[in-house]
């Protein structure tokens, strides 16, 4: 990946703020931070998406430029693990966003206000977030930031050593990194997690289906998605296939709880709010539990 601010934290950002842009009641969500992630060019575009005349132009600019899936996706996968994140905080519980990115979590998540959050990710992309936060003026306090690159540095002693406690309740959340990684650098990341997690948690997680990344593929939308993300320098490198993500995640000491793609998750929410869109097939949501008993 880039080192730069990262575009896709950026796009994530956008897309947020669309959907934040809609009328109460007809969102999923409200992140009230993420225009201020934007370059002045997309918070017009997104500034634009609040007047109800305006609205489906600048969401169609959007959608015309990025494809129909990017974005319906985005707004799911958001919901699906804001409402994760909320059923697993329980007292005490600490949460780790691995590759946060621009994620508001931290200051928009009601069940994540009383409890201490580590945002670990690329220490330019960090430097560039800290500063937005800074300019809002938001309560940090309960937030660690934790400088890392997934490929080459080591995620358990940067964790350590920020204060992280394995013997505490914990919520890993890994949100729209795996598809930039190797192999090895996500095996690494997942052991870790495993090994930290001795006093209980769950692991939420996205992934690609592998099955986006073949030619020929099941999915209409993916090969204008892969483009994109290439021309953007940020080219996805790891998928798996659904069929095989149990066995995958048990080899490594996480029990698969939950799976769904964002075309599945969002069906329900946006087809009682009238809404046309739909998610992806082809982009998942995983609710994994760390296993911790004997194992060969």
């Amino acid at each position: 990946m880039k080192a730069v601010p990262s575009l896709t934290a950026e796009t994530m950002a956008l897309q947020r703020s669309f959907e934040s842009h809609r009328p109460k009641g007809r969102r999923l969500f409200c992140d009230p931070y993420a225009d201020a992630f934007l370059r002045p060019s997309l918070r017009a575009l997104a500034t634009a998406s609040a007047i109800p005349g305006l609205r489906r132009l600048a969401v169609g600019l959007y959608d015309a430029v990025g494809g129909p899936g990017p974005r319906p996706s985005a707004i799911v996968r958001t919901k699906v693990i804001d409402d994760a994140i909320a059923e697993a905080t329980t007292d005490g519980t600490q949460c780790v966003l691995l590759g946060a990115g621009y994620d508001t979590r931290a200051y928009r998540l009601p069940a994540l206000k009383d409890h201490r959050v580590f945002e670990v990710d690329h220490p330019i992309t960090q430097t560039a977030k800290h500063l937005v936060v800074d300019r809002l003026g938001l309560d940090d306090r309960h937030v660690t930031y934790v400088p890392i690159d997934f490929e080459h540095d080591r995620l358990a002693d940067s964790l350590l050593s920020a204060g992280f406690d394995p013997l505490v309740r914990s919520t890993f959340v890994w949100e729209g990194v795996t598809n930039y990684l190797t192999g090895e650098a996500i095996d690494a990341t997942l052991g870790v997690v495993h090994d930290l997690t001795t006093g209980g948690g769950v692991l939420i997680l996205t992934y690609i289906d592998a099955r986006a990344l073949t030619d020929p593929t099941p999915f209409p939308e993916a090969r204008r998605w892969v483009r994109a993300v290439t021309r953007a320098e940020e080219p996805w490198t790891f998928g798996l296939n659904p069929a095989d993500a149990s066995q995958y995640f048990a080899e490594r000491g996480l029990l698969l709880r939950q799976d769904d793609s964002t075309l599945d998750a969002g069906r329900a929410w946006l087809t009682a709010q009238g809404r046309s869109e739909h998610g992806s097939g082809l982009y998942r949501i995983a609710v994994l539990e760390p296993e911790h008993g004997d194992r060969d």
